[in-house]
């Protein structure tokens, strides 16, 4: 039985562009915030203040909606998986990753994300992947080219052979897109808000579980920083609560692959930011390929005018 629930956002293609380019703008800058938390503490201690942080702005929608809180272990089992692959095993493998590759790395291997939600929305979801959206995911692929100043000739960006770094910001791309592909079924049942916020905690549990000891232990032998807690704020409050919520609302009434299609926007803010940081100079190609990724977003989304 699906739950009928009123909408929290306006049900518009305009407005649903608006929150997708909104998420990704945000999260398009976590890369290099992890990266800079990271160099006083452990990526298991960023990961799990940072779940924290999103599970006390959660807890209150946990609690207004708890009677949509599954009270069976069949109920809750796709919220567990949501919070393997959306928070636990995602966050680990890239913070793991971030440690041994640039933050530009993840930013630019995770744009391909949206190619792997395309994959399997066809294959677990049976959608449909039409000749716009074809279009659209091309449009955006050669945006992020220009926007990485890809050369073709000599990708540097693989030249030292998928090293370790990589390979866990590549594993966790994969696992994550399945916190798209699962939460496209557990929202036909499940408020965008509390499926969120149920995944949040679990992430958090499994994060706690494994981790809690060595992490408490860090904690009293290294206290963190104050610019280690705003950080944290920040990857926490406004990417995973605020970001992974809007992104589950467009997503209950969106086709997977169309949302998928958004996370091309984040090099346009994560290439920027690490070259303020990093000092890497920005190409013309980056405004032209900014344009085609707008472009792109926008033939997926911009025309629907059903409820898919």
């Amino acid at each position: 039985m699906e739950l009928k629930s009123p909408d929290r956002f306006p049900d518009k293609p305009a407005f649903d562009i608006f929150l997708l380019v909104s998420a990704n703008l945000i999260w398009g800058g976590t890369d290099v915030a992890a990266k800079l938390a990271m160099s006083e503490m452990t990526p298991e201690a960023l990961a799990w203040t940072r779940f924290t942080i999103a599970l006390l702005a959660f807890a209150p929608a946990l609690w207004v909606n708890r009677s949509e809180i599954p009270r069976s272990i069949r109920g809750l089992a796709p919220f567990v998986v949501l919070g393997a692959c959306g928070f636990f095993l995602n966050q680990v493998l890239t913070y793991r990753g971030l440690k041994l590759a640039p933050a530009s790395h993840a930013t630019a291997l995770r744009v391909t994300e949206s190619l792997v939600i395309a994959a399997l929305s066809a294959i677990f979801l049976r959608e449909h992947i039409g000749k716009k959206t074809t279009v659209a995911l091309v449009a955006g692929l050669v945006g992020v080219i220009l926007v990485l100043n890809v050369d073709l000739k000599n990708l540097s960006l693989f030249a030292s052979g998928y090293r370790f770094g990589d390979m866990l910001i590549l594993a966790s791309i994969f696992i994550e897109s399945f916190y798209t592909i699962i939460g496209k079924k557990v929202l036909a049942k499940t408020r965008p808000l509390t499926s969120t916020a149920l995944a949040c905690f679990f992430g958090w549990l499994m994060m706690s579980i494994f981790y809690g000891g060595a992490i408490s232990r860090e904690f009293i032998r290294h206290p963190p920083s104050v610019n280690f807690y705003l950080l944290s704020a920040y990857l926490g409050l406004i990417a995973n609560a605020f970001g992974y919520w809007v992104y589950y609302e467009v997503l209950s009434r969106r086709a997977s692959h169309r949302v998928g299609i958004s996370i091309m926007i984040q090099p346009m803010v994560g290439i920027p930011l690490a070259a303020a940081v990093f000092g890497d100079s920005i190409t013309p190609k980056f405004l032209i390929g900014a344009l085609l990724i707008a472009a792109g977003v926008y033939m997926a989304l911009g025309k629907e005018k059903h409820i898919e």
